[in-house]
């Protein structure tokens, strides 16, 4: 085994702003040995090399000579601990040794490297990424159903008027979207901003009528059914008004996050921000942005996926907010009923 020689003394010289320091060493250093430990001390930028000196090995360390004791304690201690690594380097088998480093090497760096986006013909052929149309025609169907389910009061008109004109809307998309012209892209997304604009207006509408009559008293809040029944269809309607609007603001809505997805996330899922957990041309759809609303309404703050834009983050203030006072006030006005 090779290391310093502690029965011996070190020399000092200097030359050219450098201190030279060399150390003696005691033990074995072979041809092999001193080309092991020249090899690390060049990979490791440490200033030393291996001098043999009438049968005698040293280790000769360049050390500035305007150096603070750390820096040269510093150095010092890297040359010294190249000693034990080049012993060990030469107790080892070479050849498996290298090729488990190289192997462990490019396993990290496979899991470190960035996923390639998937190219549009890739889109095409597979249908990777498409959205899956289910959770966005359910979503659909209740944005429709619940303002009908609730109390006429609770509509600033007729009851029919807003899911009248949420279907008028859907239909005005579809037939747009069908449409070959080269405005198509530009009128669907006009038209999904408007159906948004009507869903968070509603859902503004309904939950200050449903506080209103929490704070003030009103028909449903002598029944605990009745209350928890409205309670919830306001609640549920809040999550599917803000679902949209993530769905359709992130990224430039669905079409530009499947053909020119953005460089930075608005809304970070965590596909994104570790591409390593999610398949190859993964991208947010329309049940994602529907977990991320029911998660913001259960836990009134971010939960997985982080708001980046302000945007964002003013939108899913505003809905834990309402969330908080629709659960809060619900819940509590339903507690003194059953008492």
């Amino acid at each position: 085994m090779t290391d310093i020689d502690p029965m011996s003394d070190i020399e000092l010289h200097t030359a050219n702003e450098h201190v030279i320091v060399r150390v003696p060493l005691a033990g074995l250093v072979t041809d092999e040995w001193l080309q092991r430990y020249e090899r690390l001390a060049h990979a490791s930028g440490v200033p030393v090399q291996v001098q043999i000196d009438l049968g005698r090995a040293w280790i000769v360390v360049n050390v500035p000579a305007s150096g603070n004791q750390r820096e040269v304690a510093a150095t010092m201690d890297a040359a010294r601990a190249l000693i034990a690594e080049a012993d060990a380097a030469a107790r080892a088998p070479a050849t498996p040794q290298v090729e488990g480093i190289v192997r462990d090497w490019w396993a990290r760096k496979r899991e470190s490297a960035p996923r390639k986006p998937i190219s549009k013909i890739q889109v095409v052929r597979t249908g990777i990424g498409v959205e899956k149309r289910w959770p966005l025609l359910v979503a659909l169907a209740l944005a429709i159903a619940v303002p009908l389910l609730l109390p006429s009061r609770f509509s600033l008109g007729p009851s029919w008027i807003v899911p009248a004109v949420v279907a008028l809307l859907l239909m005005a998309i579809v037939a747009a979207d069908r449409a070959h012209s080269d405005r198509r892209l530009a009128a669907v997304r006009t038209l999904s901003l408007v159906l948004v604009v009507v869903l968070i207006a509603e859902a503004a509408g309904v939950t200050i009528r449903l506080v209103a009559d929490l704070v003030q008293g009103g028909p449903e809040t002598n029944s605990p059914t009745g209350l928890l029944s409205v309670g919830f269809g306001v609640w549920l309607y809040t999550i599917i008004a803000f679902t949209f609007l993530y769905w359709v603001v992130d990224g430039g809505g669905p079409d530009a996050r499947l053909w020119a997805p953005p460089e930075s996330p608005q809304l970070a899922f965590p596909e994104q921000l570790n591409p390593v957990v999610a398949p190859p041309g993964w991208r947010p759809q329309f049940f994602d942005y529907l977990y991320l609303g029911f998660t913001n309404a259960t836990a009134f703050s971010p939960t997985d996926v982080m708001p980046l834009a302000r945007w964002a983050k003013a939108a899913m203030t505003i809905q834990a907010t309402g969330s908080l006072a629709i659960l809060g006030l619900v819940i509590a006005r339903a507690v003194n009923i059953l008492r």
